[in-house]
């Protein structure tokens, strides 16, 4: 026995086990952060950047386009088959940050203001906006990287757990995961004042600190392999196409693939759309919609290492697919068919999403060997970015056509029409069949762009209800909900009066009361009446006309304070609680104007649930091949010598 074999191995330590499974899942944690972020503010791509839901099933898709077409899913399981975890998962993540980058750059006012390569970008499919073409790009090259990143991942835990708890680490590591995509939800949805990009420059930087994440591993994977003395050019490692031939003429293989594709198509574009299904059909909050949406992830991160540890001592792993399966299907048809709670389908789609992945990453092990994982599961990765690539595209247009007549737009000239009515807007909810849609309670948003500079301006939301005719009227200036308010619109020819209020012991107190005096920058600067401690504070702001006492603005704000009583406040960065159209123009000069009236998912969810059918199909096929196979996917995956 050599001296090296005399020294305990670090996979044989769990606490160095378990330490490396909670960093490699960070890493993977990034990835779904940045890969969700989008779907809560799907609707602020519509009003910003002008994305129909078929622009943004394009962007979703762009992800898998490297993956389908270029196979680099499978190349990359190839590379990490023989190039080994370190180089393999560095040059993968970091293209998952230059991709993250480049997305947040394409949403950029940098960008929109004729940024580099916007010019280029606007010479040619001029069908196509410039960025939407620059966020597809950015979505290329993130997919390009983010997937092949999750196979090294994945065999990062096969490296450390392979006859231990291996079930229960891919569980936790998958747990983890989507606590990033559950974040993403709802976080996302509070970064979107003052800025609505914040949340994406946000999850740019976190692909940066998991790149950073990764580099760290590198360093503890180069002490393993010195210590266990590993020959990276051992024959049996050598990839051969014939083990790509053996993988497509397993029926088992291909089964559990065709699970794998069918399921993640019914899961991962759904929650893309999710948070605008539920701020169309159940009219919730942008907020709220998120929250909803990750009870989903939430609920996976308790779940999927229970049904691991189950699937490790108990076995059962191809019942559990086909159950999982199962539920797919009933939660799209409620969401389809019902008007049921939605945090119901919501949880059995939580359960479904724990339940399929737990059982059926670990069942691949006991289906291909060791030496080949990287190949499978890179083969697993692409062909399960097929419908990945489709689905979102196809969710987008189905959208787009059951949904024909959501959007009523207003040129100047028509929106004149109803400055002059005193900003009364009557329309109407129609069907993608212009059949009325009658007595029904809607959510509805007004937005007013600045005619010429084409900037929001004014966004708020209304409830309302239809009549037998499907008529509906709503006073623009007087949503329920304001989203945003464009302060620089404000009128400047007034010497306004400001409010600043704090909480003490639960009661609102003056700290200032004066003259609103503020730089082109919106820095509103000043000394306090009442003495506070100097620091940052939560409060109130409100502004007055003096002239007549009536309040033109309140919005909850952060108020700097130095140790001389000094303050300092970023206008128009806080929360907006109020504000008087009269004072932002919206009766004067040339807007133009959209309603936005609910989208009817119906449709969608019905492709889902149909995904789920054929998911359900597969999965009983494996258990009926199982019987014949020997691999023994129904026994405990934990060794029992």
């Amino acid at each position: 026995m050599t001296e090296k074999s005399k020294q305990k191995k670090m996979t044989d330590s769990a606490v160095a086990r378990w330490s490396v499974m909670v960093l490699a899942s960070f890493v993977m944690a990034t990835n779904y952060y940045f890969y969700d972020l989008l779907a809560p503010i799907q609707d602020l791509l519509r009003i910003n950047l002008g994305f129909t839901a078929s622009d943004f099933g394009l962007v979703m898709s762009a992800y898998a386009v490297p993956n389908v077409f270029l196979a680099m899913a499978v190349v990359g399981g190839i590379i990490l088959d023989r190039m080994g975890i370190r180089l393999t998962g560095f040059s993968f993540i970091f293209l998952m940050a230059i991709g993250g980058g480049i997305t947040a750059y394409s949403a950029s006012s940098v960008f929109l203001d004729g940024g580099f390569g916007y010019a280029f970008l606007n010479s040619f499919w001029t069908s196509y906006s410039p960025q939407l073409k620059m966020m597809v790009i950015g979505f290329f090259i993130f997919g390009l990287g983010a997937e092949t990143s999750i196979v090294v991942l994945s065999k990062v835990i096969v490296k450390w757990f392979k006859g231990k708890e291996l079930a229960l680490a891919l569980g936790m590591n998958l747990a983890i995961g989507r606590l990033g995509a559950a974040m993403a939800f709802t976080i996302t949805p509070r970064l979107v004042h003052p800025e609505w990009t914040t949340g994406i420059y946000f999850g740019v930087l976190l692909l940066w600190v998991g790149l950073l994440g990764f580099i760290i591993y590198m360093l503890v994977d180069y002490k393993v392999d010195k210590q266990e003395d590993i020959d990276i050019k051992d024959p049996e490692d050598a990839f051969r196409l014939s083990d790509l031939t053996d993988l497509v003429t397993n029926r088992s293989v291909i089964f559990i693939t065709l699970l794998c594709v069918t399921f993640y198509s019914a899961v991962f574009p759904f929650l893309k759309f999710a948070p605008d299904l539920l701020m169309n059909k159940f009219a919730m909050a942008r907020q709220m919609a998120g929250d909803v949406t990750s009870y989903l992830m939430y609920g996976t991160i308790l779940l999927t290492p229970l049904f691991g540890w189950y699937t490790d001592n108990r076995g059962k792993s191809a019942t559990i697919m086909y159950l999982g399966a199962a539920l797919l299907i009933v939660a799209h048809l409620l969401f389809a068919l019902t008007y049921i709670e939605p945090r119901i389908p919501i949880v059995l789609l939580g359960i479904a999403f724990s339940l399929v992945p737990a059982a059926m990453w670990p069942a691949v092990t006991k289906i291909v060997p060791n030496s080949k994982l990287g190949t499978a599961y890179g083969f697993m990765f692409s062909v399960q970015n097929i419908g990945l690539f489709v689905f979102p595209m196809l969710i987008g247009w189905v959208v787009d056509t059951s949904n024909p007549h959501y959007r009523t737009s207003l040129d100047s000239s028509e929106f004149a029409v109803v400055q002059e009515n005193n900003m009364h807007f009557n329309g109407q909810y129609l069907d993608r069949h212009n059949q009325p849609i009658a007595d029904k309670t809607i959510h509805a948003s007004a937005v007013v762009f600045d005619h010429q500079e084409k900037q929001i301006i004014w966004k708020e939301s209304h409830t309302v209800k239809t009549d037998e005719n499907g008529n509906y009227h709503i006073v623009i200036g007087k949503g329920e909900v304001l989203e945003r308010v464009d302060f620089t619109h404000i009128t400047d020819t007034i010497n306004y009066h400001a409010q600043i209020q704090v909480i003490f012991d639960e009661e609102k107190e003056n700290v200032y009361q004066g003259p609103l005096v503020y730089d082109e920058t919106l820095h509103f600067t000043g000394e306090l009446n009442e003495l506070l401690a100097d620091g940052r504070h939560r409060a109130t702001l409100k502004i007055f006309d003096p002239g007549n006492n009536e309040k033109v603005w309140e919005e909850k704000v952060r108020l700097y304070v130095d140790e001389e009583g000094a303050f300092e406040i970023l206008l128009a960065y806080g929360e907006v609680v109020y504000a008087n159209p009269i004072y932002f123009s919206l009766n004067e000069g040339k807007h133009e104007a959209e309603v936005i009236k609910p989208l009817d998912y119906t449709n969608p969810m019905l492709v889902f649930a149909a995904l789920g059918i054929f998911g359900l199909l597969f999965a009983f096929l494996l258990k009926k091949e199982d019987k014949t196979s020997g691999y023994g996917l129904e026994k405990p995956n934990k060794d029992t010598e």
